[in-house]
């Protein structure tokens, strides 16, 4: 199981409210350090530092002991607004927890980080100039969709627009100019594309998944609003992916 920095973060602040003897045993049956239940930063590093194996046992033993866990915890609150990120947090991931079990929404592609970091970390080592408010846009998205009271509309938002941005600025440095203010998606796209950055195809899928996202009001029938919302987001955030990666090559 292969999951996001955002996620261990999420499953460490959970922990910290747990009982610290409970989460030292679970902590030594998966041989990480249980004298590091003293200290959040320490249980956080653990879980950080987990190889994959170990990560994903303790994530499977804490949804099938959640109702144990929280036993001990009070006010019983604390316990169930952490578990909710968390369970938001894995959503986001490609996992579904149902009742005591999970199960995987997307391909698991072995050797290969989940999409959101590997998409900040191409930001994060790229040249652009407005590369820190697009990694904020991309993390804001996310903390819509998780926080206890989800922002479904700002998820999509700050996603549409760390896409929008990058497609901006990777225009404006290829030599774009324009004297419009305001949204400039499509002349900033249509550029990169006469300017050879993309072709036609790449073009429309980009034009199709901005579109997409942008009615995000309109939820499909069998959808309910926080699959129609991570369907978006993980087009968009892919297609941030794409975009960027294309700009390092």
């Amino acid at each position: 199981m292969q999951v996001s920095r955002r996620t261990k973060f999420s499953l460490a602040q959970l922990l910290t409210v747990v009982e610290r003897p409970i989460v030292g045993v679970i902590f030594d049956k998966f041989d990480l350090d249980p004298q590091a239940v003293y200290s959040p930063e320490n249980i956080s590093d653990e879980i950080t530092d987990a190889d994959e194996q170990a990560l994903s046992d303790l994530i499977i033993e804490v949804i099938q002991t959640n109702k144990t866990l929280r036993s001990g915890v009070s006010p019983k609150y604390k316990f169930d607004e952490q578990f909710l990120i968390f369970e938001k947090s894995l959503l986001l991931d490609g996992y579904l927890i149902e009742e005591k079990s999970i199960k995987a929404l997307d391909p698991n592609f072995v050797g290969f980080k989940p999409i959101e970091d590997a998409l900040i970390k191409e930001i994060d080592s790229s040249t652009l100039q407005n590369k820190a408010s697009v990694i904020q846009s991309v993390k804001s998205s996310s903390d819509d969709f998780i926080k206890a009271q989800p922002d479904y509309n700002g998820s999509l938002t700050n996603i549409r627009i760390a896409l929008e941005t990058l497609v901006r600025e990777i225009a404006l440095e290829r030599g774009f100019t324009t004297a419009r203010t305001g949204n400039t998606w499509g002349p900033s796209l249509g550029y990169l594309k006469t300017n050879g950055f993309i072709d036609q195809k790449d073009e429309s899928a980009l034009s199709s998944v901005f579109t997409f996202i942008s009615n995000g009001s309109h939820i499909p029938l069998g959808f309910s609003q926080a699959e129609y919302v991570r369907l978006g987001r993980n087009m968009c955030t892919s297609m941030c992916y794409f975009v960027i990666k294309t700009y390092n090559a």
